[in-house]
């Protein structure tokens, strides 16, 4: 089959990924249920294009929350638990619970309203495991997954700060002339944690979750409508590659499973990184939002995955959607 890659993909995502679904073993792509759901993810996108969550979490002064968005970003992985089991999420002072993705940023919120210097390279370049420990202090019985591997990398990029940009973030933006594209060379380059990189069939796959995190989150919980565009070359990103654009694409028939693949996604059997199957369904969504795009022209990839992404927290859907693949990963 195939897929027609129609814009700029300055880290070879889209073809590496186009590679991946021309070869494909447990994963497809109906073209057909693309045309199918672009109205319905359309009038979803007319409702929520501008992202609910401006602010959300920060403190107001631009400083701090570049600080804050820069480390929160780097641990937006892996929160998922087996259901049955105790999942981790944390209690805010007034008694609000947040789990999740939305559990790290209030996590570092919290942590910064108690003082403890979060935003300060510095900090998380010496920071012990109990420090972070503290910052992620669970409301359930369940710690948050992978803390050995989120320390590592607090204090590896904590470093790298610290000695190549003076600490502050500010100064990697201009370093990158706030171009999305720049800025990805450089996270790339300089702090190892950015390199989401697969190997399928002997061929490179590139993926860059985390990056399309951090830029969604500078882009649109940074700054308001009336200052962006905030990051050159936006349009340039492609989507996040995570748990539940896969799950959502399935659910609209975008994506199909092999039964082999279904029934271990379904019966919650850990898909292990880096396996065919896992590089799969994560390339499968990379190129199932691009074709999707390319029938909403006046929306970016980034806008329309994470529209998607939305729409699996939708309660609403909840009753239409199977389980998402279960992976244990520091890349999303």
């Amino acid at each position: 089959m195939n897929f027609p890659i129609t814009k700029p993909d300055p880290f070879h995502i889209l073809a590496s990924s186009k590679n991946v679904m021309e070869q494909a073993k447990f994963v497809s792509i109906s073209q057909q249920a693309v045309g199918e759901n672009v109205k319905k993810i359309g009038e979803y996108l007319k409702e929520h294009a501008d992202f609910p969550d401006h602010g959300h979490w920060l403190t107001g002064d631009y400083e701090t929350d570049l600080q804050l968005i820069f480390f929160e970003n780097m641990m937006g992985f892996c929160f998922w638990t087996i259901p049955g089991k105790p999942k981790w999420g944390i209690e805010m002072p007034n008694g609000e619970k947040v789990d999740g993705w939305y559990g790290v940023c209030a996590s570092f919120k919290r942590a910064h309203d108690e003082e403890m210097p979060v935003t300060d390279a510095n900090f998380w370049a010496k920071a012990e495991r109990s420090d972070i420990e503290r910052v992620f202090q669970s409301a359930t019985e369940a710690k948050i997954p992978l803390l050995d591997e989120r320390a590592r990398i607090l204090n590896e990029n904590g470093k790298i700060l610290q000695e190549h940009f003076g600490g502050r973030v500010e100064n990697l933006l201009q370093a990158a002339g706030h171009d999305i594209v720049l800025l990805t060379r450089l996270l790339l380059e300089r702090f190892p944690s950015y390199r989401d990189i697969a190997v399928y069939n002997g061929e490179e796959v590139v993926f860059l979750k985390l990056v399309h995190l951090l830029a969604l989150d500078l882009e649109y919980r940074l700054t308001s409508q009336s200052q962006r565009p905030f990051l050159k070359n936006f349009d340039q990103l492609c989507v996040f590659a995570d748990y539940k654009l896969p799950q959502l694409l399935r659910a609209f028939g975008v994506l199909g499973y092999a039964q082999q693949l279904a029934g271990k996604v379904d019966s919650y059997q850990v898909i292990p990184k880096g396996s065919a199957e896992e590089v799969e369904m994560r390339a499968g969504a990379v190129l199932g939002i691009e074709l999707l795009r390319q029938q909403l022209p006046e929306y970016s990839s980034i806008q329309i995955g994470h529209v998607v992404w939305l729409m699996s927290q939708d309660q609403n859907l909840q009753s239409q959607v199977k389980p998402y693949h279960r992976t244990y990963t520091t890349y999303y």
